[in-house]
């Protein structure tokens, strides 16, 4: 079986694509929600949030064989705050943030927006332990082959904050054990550039499909020499940091946030929610 993978390896390495080449994703992300400990929430409000969730997000890839930019679609999404019932809805996701990949050298510079500050994050991408299935499928017109890995991850979780609580002591939260993920990546030779979406790339072909944990990313469609073409380069708007450095701004944040949000709503008893994975 390694012989086959090879094989399609040396082929691909010996053809280049010089123009930029545009792919369109759709991510769709699966989310166990439990309302339970909200008894009071209005069902219209429920049954809005499970369609708001359940709604696919376009992204677009623009790349060529040395670099790719990554980014979510605009769309202009209706205002989800001062609402009749005094719920206002925050989903995460910015047409604003950017991934730009070197290929070659697996360093990538992402801008970041974060409660309304931007920031361009630094990091380098370690190859994973590809494990070649043999599996093959037809995704649109293309021939894919799976590769997988495993790694370990946090649990997907649904946070939830519902106004009027009866005191302002905020629920502790624990440090979610970590589990094991088979991620499952469908790349083409047929398309022989080690790209991909967001962290999804360094394969022999483009990335066209991805199932990580409760994520799903279906390649929909490839541009050849795309009219919008984009140039190449890394964003440069945003505080320069380290990925560690924003992760602990992050998590100082969402805390300030979170309490900031809590002490508002039972002032005023209005509710909030917020979503993140």
């Amino acid at each position: 079986m390694k012989s086959v993978f090879i094989t399609i390896l040396i082929f691909s390495s010996s053809l280049t694509y010089a123009q930029q080449i545009k792919a369109t994703y759709a991510m769709k992300v699966t989310r166990n929600m439990d309302f339970s400990g909200n008894p009071n929430m209005p069902k219209q409000v429920i049954e809005r949030i499970k369609k708001r969730l359940a709604e696919p997000v376009s992204y677009d890839l623009y790349f060529d064989q040395n670099q790719s930019i990554y980014k979510q679609q605009d769309k202009l999404d209706a205002p989800q705050s001062n609402s009749r019932d005094g719920m206002s809805m925050r989903f995460g996701g910015s047409s604003q943030n950017i991934v730009f990949t070197n290929l070659a050298t697996r360093e990538q510079t992402n801008q970041q927006d974060l409660f309304g500050k931007m920031f361009l994050v630094n990091k380098n991408i370690k190859i994973p332990e590809w494990n070649f299935t043999g599996e093959s499928k037809q995704i649109g017109e293309y021939t894919a082959y799976e590769a997988t890995y495993t790694q370990m991850q946090n649990p997907p979780q649904f946070r939830m904050s519902f106004g009027g609580r009866g005191n302002n002591e905020e629920e502790k939260e624990k440090e979610p054990k970590k589990i094991e993920v088979t991620v499952s990546v469908w790349f083409t030779p047929d398309i022989p550039i080690s790209a991909g979406p967001d962290n999804y790339f360094g394969l022999p072909g483009l990335v066209l499909m991805v199932q990580d944990k409760n994520k799903l990313l279906v390649c929909t469609e490839v541009q050849m020499n795309p009219k919008d073409k984009i140039k190449l380069t890394p964003p440069k708007k945003g505080e320069e940091v380290t990925w560690k450095e924003f992760k602990e701004i992050r998590e100082k944040k969402s805390k300030e946030m979170r309490e900031r949000f809590q002490n508002n709503s039972n002032r005023n008893n209005q509710n909030r929610i917020f979503i993140r994975n």
